[in-house]
């Protein structure tokens, strides 16, 4: 993992660089426990959430808990399969896991889904990762420099919603509120595309879209993937325009530029 020195402070003893490399590391705790169930199978469970879950999701975050808990005793860690663990409150910081992010797609044996780690800063979004781990992508943002595989990403810089790269995951995701808003900028850019969960997001902060838009997410969905989109250069808020916040925000409007995303919240206005 290349990155550059900085005396700026992120977390605790470390400075960018050293939370960097910790954050590149874990990688290697979730992977193997990834390879193991991908395509294998594993039976799946519907929660009160309507959502599907497996052994690998549970084992994932588990693997990862233990891994920051022991660097960061006085963190909280909080995930979507388990219950909060609190540390010992001197910090501030709290970690965000989403073990696998697009869990349908795992089940189906696709390989856009990925692991989401965040680190948050009484609530802001600070730093985190996604690691497309079938795809070998790995997504990095720490403070104000973010990367794939070690090599430095940035935003398209697009300003033009009538040649804008849309992309969302799903409609049946969205509250309808959420939907109508949408539906409004997606006859106005240029593509749109559906599918893809935390690809979209890293793929904007690598330059490939311009535009994600999603609705009714829970934090997990939201904390590793938001210091990345930011450190490229991304201009993030929710539906409403508000800066994200854990645990307040529910929806993103994601876009490559400020003047792009200034367009868009003009357009949704009070749709949402």
């Amino acid at each position: 993992m290349r990155v550059k020195p900085t005396n700026s402070r992120i977390h605790s003893h470390l400075d960018d660089a050293e939370l960097a490399v910790f954050l590149s590391g874990l990688a290697a705790v979730s992977r193997p426990i990834v390879s193991q169930w991908f395509r294998a199978r594993p039976d799946i469970e519907i929660k009160a959430d309507t959502s599907p879950v497996t052994i690998a999701d549970r084992t994932v975050e588990l693997a990862l808990r233990d891994a920051i808990a022991s660097r960061f005793p006085g963190d909280d860690i909080l995930g979507e399969e388990h219950d909060v663990t609190r540390g010992d409150g001197s910090t501030g910081y709290q970690w965000v896991i989403d073990p696998i992010d697009g869990t349908k797609a795992f089940v189906s044996g696709k390989p856009t889904f990925g692991s989401l780690v965040g680190l948050l800063n009484s609530g802001r979004p600070v730093a985190g990762f996604c690691d497309m781990p079938i795809l070998d992508e790995f997504y990095l943002g720490v403070g104000e420099a973010a990367w794939l595989n070690g090599v430095s990403i940035s935003a398209s810089g697009s300003n033009d919603l009538a040649t804008s790269r849309l992309a969302t995951t799903s409609p049946d995701a969205f509250s309808p509120d959420g939907l109508a808003a949408f539906n409004l900028i997606s006859k106005l850019a240029g593509v749109t595309s559906y599918g893809g969960d935390c690809h979209n997001y890293a793929l904007l902060a690598a330059g490939h879209i311009d535009l994600v838009i999603e609705d009714s997410l829970a934090p997990h969905d939201i904390m590793g993937i938001v210091p990345i989109m930011q450190a490229a250069g991304v201009c993030v808020t929710d539906l409403r325009g508000n800066p994200v916040r854990y645990p307040q925000t529910t929806s993103l409007l994601c876009a490559a530029t400020p003047k792009l995303h200034a367009a868009v919240l003009a357009i949704i206005g009070d749709s949402f």
